[in-house]
């Protein structure tokens, strides 16, 4: 682990390691004071994790901007409230200001992409069944493709080319739309062949000006303040 510390004698950044006590001393103060030039990129991070994880305050994490080229009926950060019966699969938050446009004059022209394992687009709860979810999905390169006219997920993975010159996208046959029930709020379904498997809650916590809505108290309530994400210097 590396973080790169400002100096406050000249103008010099040196990389220093640091023990487990003085990283978990190092992310709090970097929460609380926000300090980009002195925490680096990876300052979230409280406590190292398995599979690249590290938990981070949900209260202090920074989101992405909005990101205007995403309808603003849509745009926002999201939580996916899976339940009690599906361990590992809640998201905190799916940041959408995360999402990249297909190219133009693409078959998917007008859709949006990332990959599933960017660090920072998702969270998840610190349980014991989100760590092999999590390993796996980093392992099969997941893309993430949504249609913002009614908020479709489908997904497509690259596996052993992603990268490479001979880098292939093969359609996964599961796809998660979302229904609108009332402002900021969604049902959700998991359908693999087009079949209805599972269904599941969905709330917008941060709206399309940035803001926190009326569901971001109740999500920290449930969830409480550490969550899991992806380390950024893995």
């Amino acid at each position: 682990w590396k973080v790169w510390v400002s100096s406050f004698v000249s103008s010099s950044i040196t990389s220093v390691r640091l023990s487990p006590a003085m990283r978990l001393f190092h992310g709090t103060l970097c929460a609380a004071l926000a300090v980009t030039a002195l925490c680096g990129k990876n300052s979230e991070c409280i406590e190292d994790k398995d599979d690249g994880l590290c938990s981070t305050n949900l209260e202090t994490h920074t989101f992405q901007p909005p990101n205007e080229l995403i309808p603003a009926d849509v745009r926002g950060v999201y939580w996916i409230d899976a339940g009690p019966d599906a361990p590992g699969y809640t998201n905190p938050w799916v940041d959408l200001n995360f999402l990249q446009p297909f190219p133009e004059g693409s078959r998917k022209e007008g859709k949006f992409w990332v990959m599933d394992r960017t660090p920072g687009y998702q969270s998840w709860e610190d349980v014991a069944e989100t760590y092999p979810y999590v390993s796996h999905l980093t392992k099969m390169g997941s893309r993430s493709e949504v249609d913002p006219s009614d908020l479709t997920v489908t997904w497509s993975a690259c596996t052993v080319t992603c990268g490479t010159k001979y880098e292939v996208w093969i359609p996964m046959p599961v796809s998660s739309p979302s229904q609108k029930v009332r402002p900021n709020e969604y049902i959700r379904q998991a359908k693999v062949f087009g079949i209805t498997v599972s269904s599941w809650k969905g709330y917008r916590i941060i709206d399309e000006n940035g803001e926190k809505t009326e569901f971001w108290d109740k999500l920290v309530e449930q969830v409480g303040e550490r969550v899991l994400m992806l380390d950024d210097t893995e």
